[in-house]
């Protein structure tokens, strides 16, 4: 297990939050919508296990610049998760995301 992971497991620990631990292989998926669809059901899970902490690893994977070579599936896949993002800044859910990126700023 890498220190990152260690770290965000410590911060679900010392905040006593149910720990999500997701990875970009975990998440993509080769059916239509089905990637979409493994990302609204991560959020709602959290939101029902609240206090919770999701921790992405390597989300840049999942959340790069947009490009006009970008593939469809890419493209909803980080709709989706923007979506979930901005439910989770305009709730009351307690929900915390970490994540990590190998592509600094």
């Amino acid at each position: 297990m890498l220190c990152k992971t260690l770290l965000a497991k410590a911060v679900a620990k010392e905040s006593q939050s149910t720990f999500f631990n997701i990875s970009a292989s975990s998440i993509v998926s080769k059916w239509r919508g089905e990637s979409e669809k493994l990302v609204r059901v991560l959020f709602e899970v959290a939101r029902q296990q609240a206090p919770s902490t999701i921790f992405f690893d390597e989300l840049d994977c999942l959340a790069s610049k947009s490009d006009v070579t970008e593939h469809e599936a890419s493209r909803r896949l980080k709709s989706e998760l923007l979506i979930q993002l901005d439910g989770l800044a305009n709730s009351d859910d307690r929900v915390f995301l970490l994540a990590t990126s190998n592509v600094p700023w």
